[in-house]
């Protein structure tokens, strides 16, 4: 019943959406007046007070309770308005230029949700973006307007799509590098729904992966705090599948796959992804045992490597109480200030390994597995559990 229920929300959002981007093409402009930025923000970070897991599936929380619950959450959020205050604010003329290399304008006006596109941008944005990245990231906003609790403020915006952030107006855009200073960070479109690779909307990920830790043995209380580990129930070894087609553009992901090559911890392949969609047959001769993000927590070391830009997968990885192991990040998301990758601190999330891999992947990996750090690795995996599955990128913390 819970899988019928999940559907029918996603469907009743996405037809919400389609309406929406429908009025766009026929209704004519609207106007209204919108403050140059949000009057308020926060600047308390790193308290490393875990939020409360039972507040993680929470989507009314109020400003207040959200300052309380996620006091570290808005770094990204208060480095943007910051950055714009010292240059005067937002104008209507930039947002109009950010909306030239923008996937979607959007409007939330007396607490509504309306999508406010130059018609033809927008088709062709649309039309020719990445799949249905932009739906869901529109179908995310709408549905922030859903569930608030309060009214919202007035806010015009535009939010791209792209696998990499750019230009120099004021976007919302899903990652950005350390000098693009003029980005704004929003989750990405994969904490809606991500279809295409068969991954479907986070809520099932979650729940998916919450039941495959269970079957293995983990044991839960009603917090969903971990009371019996199943470490030992998973695969000692370093899982991965990446595509060749964005291998050749990424040095850490050949880089990955040198350093665990014939190793006995490693179980990282590269996939076809065009062979892998054909039939059963083709997936099989393929690298056959392709998981889905469930079933990555089989393993105790997720791989997270970057891609043409950031990778969507990590929020993914992060789902199963295992020690995602990564190289140091040249892309931001919004809450990549909250991973923790320092080598004995008590809150470390996961572990990073210096570039090249190949020179340094080998020794960390040989670390982890003595027999000495079992204590440590269980800690991560729970830091990982507690600060991220159940904190940070919960649905309450979007």
């Amino acid at each position: 019943m819970m899988v019928f229920r999940l559907t029918y929300a996603y469907v009743a959002i996405i037809v919400c959406v389609t309406t929406l981007i429908f009025i766009a093409h026929i209704h004519p402009g609207t106007s209204f007046y919108l403050p140059l930025l949000p009057s308020s923000y926060t600047t308390n970070y790193y308290t490393y007070t875990f939020p409360d897991p039972l507040e993680a599936e929470n989507r009314h929380l109020t400003e207040e309770q959200c300052q309380e619950r996620y006091p570290d959450l808005y770094l990204e959020a208060d480095r943007a308005q910051e950055w714009y205050m010292a240059k005067g604010g937002i104008s209507k003329k930039m947002v109009d230029g950010a909306e030239e290399e923008g996937n979607a304008r959007l409007v939330i006006l007396n607490n509504q949700l309306i999508s406010h596109l130059v018609q033809q941008l927008f088709v062709k944005a649309y039309i020719g973006g990445i799949n249905t990245r932009t739906q869901a990231a529109i179908a995310a906003v709408y549905g922030t307007v859903l569930t608030a609790t309060e009214p919202l403020p007035d806010v015009d915006f535009v939010i791209q799509t792209s696998d990499a952030g750019s230009g120099n107006h004021p976007h919302f855009a899903l990652c950005r590098k350390g000098n693009q200073k003029d980005l704004w960070l929003m989750p990405d479109f994969g904490f809606f729904s991500w279809p295409e690779p068969g991954v479907g909307s986070y809520s099932e990920v979650r729940t998916k992966t919450l039941n495959y830790e269970l079957d293995m043995g983990l044991e839960v209380n009603d917090k969903l705090e971990v009371t019996e580990s199943d470490w030992f129930n998973k695969t000692q070894q370093l899982f991965w599948r990446g595509s060749p087609m964005v291998e050749v553009r990424n040095v850490a992901m050949q880089d990955l796959l040198r350093a665990s090559e014939n190793q006995p911890w490693s179980d990282v392949q590269a996939l076809d992804w065009g062979k892998v969609g054909q039939d059963e047959a083709e997936r099989l001769k393929n690298n056959g045992d392709l998981k889905s993000p469930a079933e990555h927590c089989k393993y105790a070391f997720l791989a997270h490597v970057e891609g043409w830009a950031y990778s969507g997968r990590l929020k993914y990885l992060q789902q199963c109480r295992s020690v995602i192991v990564a190289h140091p990040l040249e892309y931001i998301q919004h809450y990549h200030h909250l991973l923790n990758g320092r080598d004995g601190d008590p809150n470390q999330n996961y572990v990073e390994v210096p570039l090249p891999l190949e020179k340094n992947l080998p020794k960390v990996m040989k670390d982890l597995l003595n027999e000495k750090n079992e204590e440590k690795l269980q800690r991560i995996a729970d830091n990982n559990w507690k600060s991220m599955r159940q904190g940070w990128i919960s649905p309450a913390a979007k």
